[in-house]
Formats: C-alpha cells, structure tokens, sequence
C-alpha cells in the first residue's frame, strides 16, 4: 500500500528536529524584522514561465497542469517569484524583504538529496551600490554566529569573470561553453586538453593555474596581479579588493577566502557572489549574489538587486548535533489543580502536561518521553 509511503525525496518533521527547525526560523525572522526588511510571501504555485531564467542543473522541476491546461510548477527558488511581484504590482523601489517558505526541485534518483527545502532569505531591489552586497554579508555573518557554534567561512567570487576570460580566446560559443564546463566541474585533464589550443597566448601560465584559483585572499590576488588579464575583469577584481578589505575591518574575525573558478549560484547573477559553508556541515549555509537583470524576463526595464538565501534544512541539522538536549517535565494533576500545573508550565523551559488518566499511565509516558515526572496529586489517596 502506498497510503502511509512519502513521495520519493521529501520527509516528516517532528520533535526535536520541527521544534529546531521553528527556533531558528524565529531567531531568523527576528532579526530580519530588527533590520526593517519587510515580510513577503509568495505561493507555491507558480506558471511555468516565472522560471525561464532559472538553472537547474543536476534538477528539474514539479510541473502540474491547472484546470485549464497551463502548466503551473511548484516554485524552485523565491527569488524570481520575488521579481514577478515587484513587475506585476509596481510597488515602489527600493525595497528591502525578507521571506522563509519551502522549495521544491526534483533531485536525480539516487543523489540523497530532499527535493522540498525550507529557505529564508533577503532580497534587496532597487540598490545599485556596494552598500546591498555588504548589508547581505552583514546578515551572514550575524546569523551565522547567532544560530551555530561552527566557524563559518565566507566565499566571495564574481558571476562575470569567467565568462569574460573565456572571451578573450575565443569566439566560438560551444567552445566557451566546454571550458567553463570543465573548469566548474574541476574535470582538469578535459580542461588542460581544451586549453592546450592557446598555449602561444600571454594567459596561458593563467590559465593553467586556473583550476586552483581559490583560497587565501592575498594569494589570489597576488596570482591576479601578475597574469595578463583582460582589461574587462578589472572591475570585479577591484570590487572583490573593496569587499575583503571591508569585511576585514568591519567583521576581522570572519574567515573569508575567494574563488575565481566556481559557477555562479544561478544564471541570472551578474557580478559579486558569496557563499557560506561551515566544516562541520556538507553544502553551503548560504549563497547570494548580485543580480542586476532580475527583472529583465518579466519587464523592459531591469533593477539591480542583490539577495542571499539560508538554507534552514542544513542549518537544523547543524543546530541539532551541536544542541545540549534540555531536561523535559512532565506535569501530572488533577482537573482541580489545573491553574496550578498552569504556573508550573510557565516554569520550566520544556515542560508539558500530562493528560494521562492515573499516575502510572503518566509515569509510562513520562518514561516513553525521557522525561522527570512532576506529581501534583503525591500523596493523594484518591490516587
């Protein structure tokens, strides 16, 4: 029977891990709400389009027709359905928001991956400057020390430089494509063979050493400074110098390292990116980026925009093995002492109370829970 079986990919929540879960889906929203980002939820249905821009990768989406036979999905990222929002309703810009819902993406058999996620996140419309990016890895960082105990490293890169590397060699298109895909995927042998055509080049020594392009800040860009590279990066390599020497002022114990080498955590990003990961746990915490043509699929005229989301599953996970588990109460009474055990309640951190019928169905359950019994009726000969 297939009644009582979950869809392949998704799981129940319960217990410590759902109770987890809330508290820091409260700790988050809290202080979303101190820094004045504004509250947005938008459904999990969607139409299809709203995610042309969307890379998918190794996943694909929950497709399902509506009563009149448009194909409607089950949202795979909040972002874009952010920007259908603000192209739909003209709300004025700029805007700060925030938002913690599910996602659902339909992960290759097999890969141990959920295929519903719980994210939060800020998205920030409408801010060309600087100023969006370091408010985002302000957030990070604050979050990060709040919800775990973990050193978080943060990973900064920029959404344009490979591209505009690749460029440079040539015109081909499929070719471009073969070397980016290489070089994301760390394939080195298929990289070193696609490069060998340009070995006559003045970026060449670069591009053999571009594989292992990440790391130490000041390595990366003592690497930077004596390759030939085109004039066009020199503004991601000058914005990515900005940052690091902010965060080592504002933020000098995060750990902070660059990589020149990775993919953008989307299509539609445009210039810095970062990513947050903590030793302790596989995946990012979070990810984000600038992503000047958001709304450029839905309007003529695009806003710049920056936004970063949290991975609440990774970050429960995290949470729950580095928890202390609280000592439980359970408090049994008599009907007439209800206000009493009421008083108790509110005592205990993580207290509850017993329904049971007698004491000894109560000290059963008691033990079932991993919890000390409190007995209001003790000594009760009614008991």
């Amino acid at each position: 029977m297939l009644s009582n079986l979950l869809p392949l990919g998704t799981r129940d929540e319960f217990g410590r891990q759902a109770a987890t879960k809330q508290q820091l889906i409260s700790v988050i929203q809290a202080h979303f709400k101190q820094r004045g980002l504004a509250p947005i939820a938008t459904p999990l249905l969607e139409n299809q389009a709203v995610f042309d821009p969307y890379q998918m990768g190794n996943t694909q989406l929950y497709r399902l027709l509506d009563p009149e036979g448009q194909t409607l999905v089950l949202r795979p990222d909040m972002t874009l359905p952010i920007a259908r929002f603000l192209s739909a309703t003209k709300v004025p810009l700029p805007q700060k928001f925030s938002y913690v819902g599910d996602i659902f993406r339909v992960s290759r058999r097999l890969s141990g991956s959920y295929n519903q996620m719980t994210q939060a996140g800020v998205e920030l419309i409408g801010y060309p400057s600087l100023k969006a990016e370091l408010e985002c890895l302000a957030i990070a960082n604050q979050l990060s020390a709040e919800l775990i105990d973990d050193e978080v490293e943060i990973e900064l890169g920029d959404a344009q430089f490979v591209q505009q590397v690749v460029a440079t060699l040539t015109a081909d298109a499929a070719e471009q494509t073969a070397i980016k895909q290489a070089l994301f995927n760390k394939q080195v042998p298929q990289y070193e063979a696609l490069i060998a055509a340009y070995q006559d080049q003045a970026l060449y020594p670069f591009l053999q050493q571009w594989p292992r392009l990440f790391g130490n800040p000041a390595r990366i860009f003592k690497q930077l400074a004596a390759a030939s590279l085109p004039t066009a990066v020199d503004n991601a390599i000058a914005r990515l110098k900005t940052v690091v020497r902010w965060m080592q002022t504002t933020m000098p114990e995060q750990a902070v390292s660059i990589d020149l080498s990775s993919q953008a955590p989307q299509k539609y990003y445009t210039g810095l990116t970062f990513r947050g990961y903590s030793q302790a746990g596989a995946g990012y915490l979070f990810s984000g980026g600038r992503y000047d043509q958001l709304l450029a699929n839905f309007q003529a005229t695009s806003e710049p925009a920056v936004g970063m989301g949290l991975d609440l599953d990774l970050l429960t996970e995290l949470a729950l093995k580095q928890a202390v588990p609280t000592p439980r109460q359970l408090i049994y009474f008599r009907p007439a002492q209800w206000s009493q055990a009421e008083r108790l309640l509110l005592k205990y951190q993580q207290a509850s109370l017993s329904l049971a019928d007698n004491v000894a169905a109560a000290k059963q359950e008691a033990a079932q829970m991993g919890a000390t019994l409190i007995d209001l009726t003790e000594g009760d000969l009614d008991e």
